[in-house]
């Protein structure tokens, strides 16, 4: 048997011609294109990330500008809240003036009152070498035309005084 072996022919195969380049060439085509594809779409996400961190950004300064802004209107609100409350206290001690000026001056008989006051202010506050002095040392409220001219500061600094008794500031 082992001579018919050697005496056997080798069999002769069919010479194919296998050209593999076509479809390496189609391969490496679709590769390419896979790979221009996958590039893309990591550029597309690589901006869209970008994207929203820039809006995230953005979004975080808004709240800090927010916080910073309320901050400061509280502030400010704070401030005219302060302010409002010290015009009412102001609002109500001028209407407590206007009271007394208004019990002050309500009737005759107090006016007569209130004269004679005055009058006793100017003569505490001027002495005898005052040009008004003659007018106001016995007189009961009657100033006389001439010494008023000299007598505007005295009698204003009498009024004044006396208003201050009564608790009315003048500024």
């Amino acid at each position: 048997m082992n001579d018919n072996m050697s005496q056997m022919k080798p069999i002769e195969m069919p010479k194919i011609n296998l050209d593999l380049s076509t479809t390496y060439n189609m391969a490496s085509t679709v590769q390419r294109q896979m790979d221009e594809m996958n590039r893309e779409r990591m550029r597309i996400v690589q901006e869209a990330c970008e994207s929203r961190q820039r809006e995230i950004r953005a979004l975080e300064e808004t709240a800090a500008n927010t916080y910073e802004t309320n901050s400061q209107l509280k502030t400010v609100i704070d401030n005219q809240n302060e302010y409002i409350q010290l015009l009412k206290k102001q609002l109500e001690n001028d209407e407590q003036q206007l009271e007394i000026l208004r019990a002050l001056f309500a009737s005759g008989e107090d006016g007569v009152i209130v004269e004679k006051e005055i009058m006793k202010i100017i003569q505490e506050q001027i002495d005898d070498k005052h040009p008004i002095w003659d007018y106001v040392k016995d007189k009961g409220g009657d100033i006389a035309v001439a010494g008023v001219t000299a007598g505007v500061p005295v009698i204003y600094r009498a009024v004044k005084t006396f208003l201050q008794t009564k608790g009315i500031r003048l500024l």
